[in-house]
């Protein structure tokens, strides 16, 4: 198989650098959350068109190791309303660790990397706030039934699934929704933020959809969606251009199924969508070109994920979309820790909830914690909402504490042996190795330059090392930490 060309493009988020990225490496960093040289690699054997077709497909992938330490070791989030109530002497709060951790072990671990990115961007399009009191508990199970069986299935079948799930429900204040007393919170928001957006509905829209979804409600013991039909409000109702009958008591149900089956191929909905998986993969304000051509796709497959998926990341579009995207924390996080070769990732340690502790204590600094978003319009996915004084400073703290190992509970690999640095080769050498092994960017030679010299000697007195000089041992010993911190805080790293 003969290997692709590196691609080379300007960055409008760091004007002045010039990037090359091999086009491994380029989707490795999209559409994995760890991306390291290892994944590239493995892309790189496997070629992109079929990496991305198994990808595409996960229940065909053997993901054993990850998920039988998930269901061991976060066994909380594997069971129901009863059984959490349970195994947390009906503390429900106490379930909110092991979802953290469940969901930070899979984007470090997981050999479906691709589905884990659209778990996690599904998360914050129908998002549901992790520390909210109402879905302590219930929201493992809407992780666990809702979101992941349907991140690459049809869109209407996961817009419905989630607005008549329990955790929905309760987080939106629908449980106790009745005829005498519409609530129109979730109607809002499954307008606003699910479906067609702002601009679109208005407000006698809102309230017909709030009559739509009285009745719907949950059953405290069991945890289940339950259907209340004595408390919903009947008579005609128009939404965003659908009438629906709604005769019956009984009828809310499928009149919710035939609104939602309209609304998902709603011309304002569709471009939302895939939009948002443009955005998610490609950049913030994606070419007309390609939303025109994922909506075509979407539209032919039914509104299924999957085939749009498949049309983004073998776009031209997304293959010159190099520089386009700024990792947000859980991306830049998880590949620091992957890149430096965690030893807590091995099943056999005996206390993992210590390391991912430190992980996840390294993501609540950055204001990024696994569905922690506080507001229902989940975690923003453009380089502004990351980008500013306050971010910097903070993504660099965490490099310092990542390349320094401050924490016992980060016990990586020495960074020689993770990056492949010897005293074989020159400065030059070593410091173009840590840039590609730890990021898949080559760097520009005023930047190799830079962090050869302080590889050589922080100080900077000695000057640029010459050509021909080695690495020496002390140099690997007592500088290669803080060089590692260079990378990991450097545009190259944040660059996706």
């Amino acid at each position: 198989m003969a290997t692709a060309r590196p691609k080379t493009a300007k960055s409008p988020l760091a004007p002045g650098l010039t990037l090359t990225v091999d086009p491994a490496w380029h989707l490795a960093r999209r559409a994995t959350h760890a991306a390291t040289a290892a994944q590239a690699a493995t892309i790189r054997r496997a070629g992109t068109t079929k990496w991305i077709d198994t990808q595409l497909a996960p229940a065909r992938i053997d993901d054993g190791p990850t998920e039988r330490f998930v269901n061991s070791t976060f066994r909380v989030t594997t069971l129901d309303l009863p059984g959490i109530r349970a195994f947390t002497g009906n503390k429900l709060w106490e379930s909110t660790p092991s979802l953290e951790r469940a969901t930070a072990w899979r984007q470090l671990t997981t050999r479906r990397p691709l589905l884990e990115k659209l778990v996690e961007m599904w998360h914050d399009h129908l998002h549901i706030a992790l520390r909210d009191d109402n879905v302590a508990g219930w929201l493992c199970v809407y992780d666990r039934e809702v979101i992941r069986p349907r991140a690459l299935g049809r869109f209407a079948d996961l817009l419905y699934a989630a607005t008549t799930h329990p955790a929905m429900l309760r987080y939106l204040d629908n449980a106790g929704s009745t005829a005498a007393a519409p609530a129109e919170n979730l109607a809002r928001e499954f307008l606003e933020l699910h479906t067609v957006g702002t601009g679109v509905y208005r407000e006698r829209d809102v309230k017909d959809m709030a009559k739509l979804l009285t009745g719907f409600s949950v059953d405290e013991r069991s945890g289940t969606f339950v259907y209340r039909p004595t408390v919903h409000a009947v008579g005609p109702l128009s939404i965003v251009g659908v009438r629906l009958a709604n005769a019956s008591p009984g009828a809310g149900p499928a009149d919710l199924r035939t609104l939602v089956e309209r609304l998902a191929v709603h011309p304002a909905t569709v471009k939302n969508v895939v939009t948002r998986l443009a955005r998610r993969f490609v950049a913030d304000a994606p070419p007309a070109s390609l939303i025109s051509r994922l909506t075509s796709a979407y539209l032919a497959s039914g509104t299924r994920i999957a085939p749009v998926v498949r049309t983004l990341l073998l776009s031209p579009e997304f293959a010159g979309s190099t520089g386009r995207k700024w990792a947000r924390p859980q991306e830049l996080i998880a590949a620091a820790f992957a890149a430096g070769g965690p030893r807590y990732i091995k099943p056999k340690d005996a206390d993992p909830w210590a390391p991912m502790g430190t992980y996840l204590w390294l993501l609540d600094t950055l204001g990024h914690l696994p569905m922690d978003h506080p507001d229902p319009s989940g975690y923003p996915d453009t380089a502004a909402a990351w980008l500013n004084p306050g971010a910097l400073l903070a993504r660099w703290n965490a490099a310092e504490a990542i390349a320094g190992r401050w924490d016992k509970t980060l016990p990586t690999r020495p960074w020689a042996t993770a990056i492949g640095l010897t005293t074989a080769q020159t400065y030059a050498q070593a410091a173009t190795r840590l840039v590609t092994q730890l990021t898949g960017y080559s760097p520009a030679a005023a930047d190799r330059d830079a962090i050869a010299t302080f590889l050589a000697d922080p100080s900077g007195r000695r000057g640029t090392p010459p050509a021909t000089a080695r690495v020496s041992a002390d140099a690997l010993r007592w500088h290669l930490d803080q060089s590692v911190r260079l990378v990991l805080a450097s545009p190259y790293m944040s660059l996706r």
